[in-house]
């Protein structure tokens, strides 16, 4: 349990990972990031680079809420030590549906691969899915299915229908990829670990290329077929029956056949000890949540009327299984009060603690005072939170904010009665979009909202939308929100000597600086810094992180928006010379630094003279950077350090022989006829581009065409999604 415990902080801290000069670490070295942090979507990512090197493999769990293996087995598998290869791990990829413990919320989050959308919280999230498998050599999405998975019928819980006790691939072979072999080798050394005949995992192709596929039309929309059809490399899902009843046993048995895959794809660990009791416990313990430095233990609670409700979660988020805690009001369920601040303007019965989905404990509210608190004179007086900070806007006032930043609206002063806010243009809950969206997280991003209830600013670049209050019998009001885009013009940086660097922010452009040790200490920009992630290649940076620059390795340098993802442009580092020129192997036209120091109105370093400072990004060719970015770095360690080290190379390994099976199709007859190649060129990807999403829809749903790329054979036209979708229970 030490080791375990010891994991616990580096979830949250991204911390620099040491490297010995030979390429060769003493133990496997481990960091921890959390995108979207402060929002109702926060995702935990654990990066493991091995003890030599070798292929970067990623694992997945908790993608559907009700599936608790998934997303135990995945903690568990980030704490194993690494002896050759890397690892990437996201333990739970969905954390608002693990709280509700159901598949989905919005909308089944691994049925969002098939395009980029951007509508909801899942589509954010996929967006940084996709970032971090495009940095991996193969995947392993870690599920619970119902029933037992069998080529034959043979009773209602085992027959083709079901998914449980299987290793689920897109097809036998893809190209130069022999899937079906890679598995079958697997499941020996899997199923000699299961002593019960009818729970040993069976081989599951659902043959998702072919049309009269009966689980085409679903699965071309899932992760694992984005990472085998888009990026070219083994994707497969561990997926263990929901009518196990023992938890302990299937997480152990989940481990294991993932830590054999993960041997099979030339990635070598040595997993932490399961105790299936010790994850029983485990699973079901409690959590310490106090509300204004009072534990909810199930006394009622007194709260001030119009007092802030602060929310101190314990241990949550730094335990050794990485369990999420969520405390939610009973007229604001799904609405998690740990990440979302909240005034008490209206009177709510009970507070609800869950851990991991488990409703842990239940508390009483008693409201200590006049409720509602007195009302102002004058015009009604709505409360907002913008990006966590309280904000008061009358009646026809006009709340200006910048797009990524975070808006809840939280009722009106004084009310007594029970409000409905409208924010037109935005569905707190698209399945019933009763016009309520007071209490619910608003992340402001005009491309996600409704286009027709888009106002006219006060300039051609700034998005307004309308509040309206709805409330029954009470006075109508409203106020407008003006979203203005995101504007950047420079970053500042700090040098190892502490001497501070202005660079001039300029997308498409390079910059030229000495090389060193640098960090980024503040972005100028329109809005505030929290809410932009500077990303060095494939590394996410925090304020203050460092970083080194080094002669002959350019590096791109890309901003994005914190809460959606969505880029915002990038810039080349370059060396530049002792005497300020640019190195040799750099046109020294695009690079022109200058030796001014901070205070001055000129920058230190200076972007190529034709880059547009503030311009748009495009995302083609933002795109296309980024991918080539990641394809330089294929054969680095995952996470790139500040420690001097030589990369590490991609290790061969042995080749996969071709699979004895007949090939189910014409398309894997085809990929199976060629030569199978060494593992080092079957895990490369070649990434292919995504179509954009159209959803702007009145009912905000996409209608768009599927990108002909993504597929062997042309994917079937979208529909539109229902208000409710389809929530099937399997992969």
């Amino acid at each position: 349990m030490a080791r375990l415990t010891h994991w616990a902080t580096s979830l949250l801290l991204f911390a620099a990972i040491i490297l010995l000069p030979a390429g060769r670490c003493l133990a496997s070295a481990r960091s921890g990031f959390v995108f979207f942090e402060g929002t109702q979507y926060p995702l935990g990512v654990v990066f493991i680079q091995g003890e030599a090197p070798g292929p970067t493999v990623m694992i997945q769990g908790g993608i559907q809420g009700d599936e608790p293996t998934g997303f135990l087995s995945a903690q568990i598998l980030a704490e194993s030590r690494v002896l050759k290869g890397n690892l990437i791990v996201v333990p739970r990829a969905n954390v608002p549906s693990i709280h509700a413990h159901q598949r989905s919320v919005n909308v089944d989050m691994n049925r969002r691969f098939d395009r980029d959308y951007n509508q909801f919280y899942e589509d954010r999230l996929a967006r940084v899915v996709r970032f971090l498998l495009s940095q991996s050599s193969a995947f392993i999405h870690l599920h619970e299915g119902s029933g037992f998975y069998d080529p034959e019928y043979v009773s209602p819980l085992r027959n083709p229908s079901r998914w449980g006790q299987s290793i689920i691939i897109d097809a036998n072979t893809h190209e130069r990829l022999d899937l079906a072999r890679l598995v079958n080798s697997a499941l020996v050394e899997i199923n000699g670990g299961v002593k019960e005949q009818d729970l040993k995992f069976k081989l599951f192709n659902t043959r998702t290329f072919e049309p009269d596929s009966q689980y085409a039309k679903e699965m071309r929309k899932s992760l694992t077929f984005y990472a085998l059809a888009n990026l070219n490399i083994p994707a497969m899902a561990v997926e263990v029956s929901k009518n196990i009843g023992e938890l302990g046993w299937k997480v152990k048995h989940q481990v294991y056949a993932t830590s054999v895959l993960l041997k099979h794809c030339g990635v070598e660990i040595v997993p932490p000890h399961v105790d299936a009791s010790e994850i029983q416990r485990l699973h079901e313990r409690d959590h310490r949540v106090k509300i204004n430095g009072k534990p909810l233990d199930g006394q009622a609670l007194a709260v001030p009327p119009g007092g802030t409700l602060k929310v101190d979660p314990g241990s949550a988020g730094k335990d050794a299984h990485g369990q999420v805690v969520a405390v939610f009001a009973s007229d604001r369920q799904g609405v998690n009060l740990v990440d979302t601040p909240r005034m008490a303007l209206e009177r709510f019965q009970e507070l609800e603690t869950r851990v991991d989905g488990r409703k842990v404990s239940t508390t009483t509210v008693r409201f200590a005072g006049e409720m509602p608190p007195p009302l102002p004179d004058g015009p009604p007086v709505f409360v907002c939170w913008l990006n966590g900070k309280a904000v008061q806007v009358k009646h026809g006032g006009v709340l200006k904010a910048v797009v990524g930043d975070q808006l809840l609206i939280d009722g009106v002063l004084g009310s007594k009665w029970k409000e409905v806010l409208n924010f037109k243009g935005y569905a707190a809950r698209p399945w019933s979009n009763d016009g309520q969206d007071m209490g619910y997280e608003i992340i402001l991003d005009p491309e996600s909202f409704i286009d027709r209830y888009r106002l006219p600013g006060p300039d051609k670049d700034t998005a307004r939308y309308q509040v309206t209050r709805e409330t029954a019998g009470a006075r109508p009001a409203s106020f407008f929100v003006d979203v203005e885009p995101r504007h950047v013009q420079g970053l500042k940086l700090v040098d190892a000597k502490g001497q501070h660097v202005n660079v001039r922010w300029g997308s498409g452009g390079e910059v030229a600086l000495a090389p060193g040790e640098y960090s980024v200490i503040d972005v100028l920009s329109n809005g505030p810094v929290n809410r932009l992630l500077p990303v060095l290649g494939n590394r996410p940076l925090k304020t203050g992180e460092k970083f080194r620059v080094e002669s002959g390795k350019p590096q791109m340098l890309t901003l994005r928006q914190a809460t959606t993802f969505a880029g915002l442009g990038a810039m080349t580092l370059v060396t530049a010379g002792a005497h300020g020129s640019a190195e040799k192997d750099h046109d020294r036209s695009t690079a022109r630094p200058t030796a001014k120091p901070e205070g001055k109105s000129e920058f230190r370093a200076e972007v190529k003279a034709d880059a547009k400072p503030d311009a748009k990004p495009d995302a083609k060719s933002d795109a296309k950077s980024v991918a080539k970015s990641v394809a330089k770095s294929k054969a680095k360690p995952v996470v790139k350090t500040a420690a001097k080290a030589k990369p590490q190379a991609k290790p061969a390994a042995k080749p996969l022989a071709k699979a004895d099976a007949k090939p189910d199709s014409k398309s894997d007859a085809k990929a199976k006829a060629k030569p199978v190649a060494k593992a080092k060129d079957n895990l490369k990807p070649a990434a292919k581009p995504l179509a954009k999403a159209d959803h702007k829809s009145s009912d905000a749903k996409a209608d768009a065409k599927p990108d002909a790329k993504l597929a062997a054979k042309p994917l079937a036209t979208a529909k539109r999604l229902s208000a409710n979708p389809d929530r099937p229970d399997h992969f």
